[in-house]
């Protein structure tokens, strides 16, 4: 079952569920299991991970997590699912990066990926094309941006450089290249989604 958070009776459901689930209710955060369980293992897990057992086991850290951190989750209308896809996402890229397989990505800029869609190609590959596949995608998007930009993401984002080095390198104030950084990160973002398709930036990575 999938939740339409774009019909009134179930974006109304769910709310309560999420209310109630806030305020200790398990059967209400069973029933929020139940409604996105499966998409979650289906369209963000296994096309990243392509390990049942493990996805598996990151199905269930996904919600250890949601019910952790669920006093924080603020309802804005686009249903609890959006919420736990980036949590989803953001355990599985974690692992991937553990065990190497995203070693040669600029660290963090993963995460500015939008969570991977159930009938996409990504869902067609194994780890290793996957890994080759978006950082490709990585390098063309960045290449594409302005040169401003793309200096400020291999700065911070592929060479690590210290925030002060950073900016001393682009003649700036420390934070000045803060404020241009997050800018370059929805540069990228806004790029890889019009490229490739996704959910929209405010979507996926809204904090």
């Amino acid at each position: 079952m999938t939740a339409l958070v774009g019909d009134d009776a179930e974006a109304d459901r769910e709310r309560a569920w999420v209310d109630a689930a806030r305020d200790g209710d398990m059967d209400a955060f069973r029933r929020l299991y139940d409604v996105h369980a499966g998409r979650i293992y289906r369209a963000v897990l296994m096309p990243l991970v392509r390990d049942p057992h493990l996805a598996e086991d990151l199905l269930a850290d996904t919600f250890v997590k949601a019910l952790e951190y669920l006093p924080r989750f603020e309802w804005k209308g686009r249903g609890f699912g959006p919420w736990l896809s980036r949590i989803a996402k953001n355990l599985a890229l974690d692992h991937l990066r553990r065990k190497g397989r995203f070693a040669a990505w600029p660290e963090g800029l993963e995460q500015q990926l939008p969570t991977p869609g159930e009938q996409g190609a990504e869902s067609l590959l194994g780890r290793s094309e996957l890994s080759e596949l978006i950082g490709e995608r990585i390098e063309l998007c960045v290449r594409s941006l302005n040169p401003r930009y793309q200096k400020v993401l291999r700065l911070r984002m592929f060479e690590k450089r210290p925030r002060a080095e950073a900016a001393e390198a682009l003649e700036v104030s420390v934070g000045t290249l803060d404020v241009l950084l997050h800018r370059a990160c929805k540069a990228f973002r806004r790029e890889y989604v019009a490229r490739w398709g996704g959910q929209s930036p405010e979507e996926i990575f809204e904090p």
